[in-house]
């Protein structure tokens, strides 16, 4: 059985103390309505947001606590139901500080995602969850075909653990309007610099008519098997590009294995707006 995340109790005062939540990678409105047992609506209400798309990692929201915020037993948030989607095979990478899980999610669907969250259990030899982490792709957009990579840290290294079990969490349809993926790579190169580590380098140039801000590259290094081996997400230089300008990037990546036999680079933007 999945480990559920029981809905947060209060105690009802006359005048309830709002929580203060940081945005993290992934959430939504939709997830933090469900999570904290209130509305959508009154979430956007509390704090002024028009657009659900312009959430920041880092920002503080408010969770409103008064009743009238409340979803009504009568009016629950309908439990979405999750599109085709597959996760190839895992990769664990244990350290003195964590244990890291590595793999890829493949999207089935007919329609563009985003906010997909994936969760990994570790099972005792009674097949018993010991521990769980949630965490999102190192992409944000997954669209048709495409295999999106993720890293999830166990923190601090978990007990011995006999099996494992995963799931993609969460995935909702894009507001593809929000994104900018007319993004090419060009000139990369793949070296070995010692102790291990491998660093891939290249040109992204930004194809589509409008401007570009917040581009990043995720690369994905592969073994012979096809496993994941190495995934990291880092920002062009610059980051935001005009149509037909070209940026830089090089990211350092420490592979659990060795040779690479194939590697993946996603580029990833969004529209310059006024949402920032």
């Amino acid at each position: 059985p999945r480990p559920a995340t029981p809905a947060p109790t209060s105690t009802p005062t006359p005048q309830p103390t709002p929580i203060i939540h940081t945005i993290q990678a992934g959430d939504t409105l939709i997830g933090l309505a469900r999570t904290y047992g209130v509305t959508v609506q009154s979430i956007q209400e509390a704090n002024g947001i028009t657009d659900p798309r312009s959430l920041l990692v880092g920002q503080q929201i408010i969770i409103p606590t008064d009743p009238s915020a409340r979803l009504s037993a009568g009016t629950p948030t309908p439990e979405p139901t999750l599109p085709p989607l597959t996760i190839g095979p895992l990769t664990f990478q244990p350290t003195a500080r964590e244990l890291n899980v590595l793999g890829q999610v493949t999207s089935q669907a007919e329609i563009p995602l985003e906010g997909v969250q994936v969760q990994v259990d570790l099972l005792d030899d009674q097949g018993q969850v010991l521990t769980s982490v949630q965490g999102p792709l190192q992409q944000d957009l997954l669209l048709p075909g495409e295999s999106g990579p993720f890293i999830l840290r166990f923190q601090p290294p978990p007990p011995p653990f006999q099996g494992y079990q995963v799931h993609v969490q969460r995935a909702m349809p894009a507001h593809l309007d929000f994104y900018h993926r007319d993004l090419s790579i060009h000139h990369v190169i793949l070296q070995e610099i010692g102790q291990g580590i491998v660093v891939i380098s290249g040109d992204v140039v930004n194809d589509g008519s409008t401007s570009a801000r917040r581009i990043t590259i995720t690369a994905v290094l592969y073994d012979a098997q096809g496993q994941v081996i190495a995934v990291r997400r880092g920002p062009a230089n610059p980051d935001a590009l005009q149509p037909g300008e070209t940026a830089r990037f090089a990211l350092e990546l420490l592979p659990v294995a060795s040779p690479v036999a194939d590697y993946q680079l996603i580029p990833e933007g969004f529209q310059d707006t006024d949402h920032d």
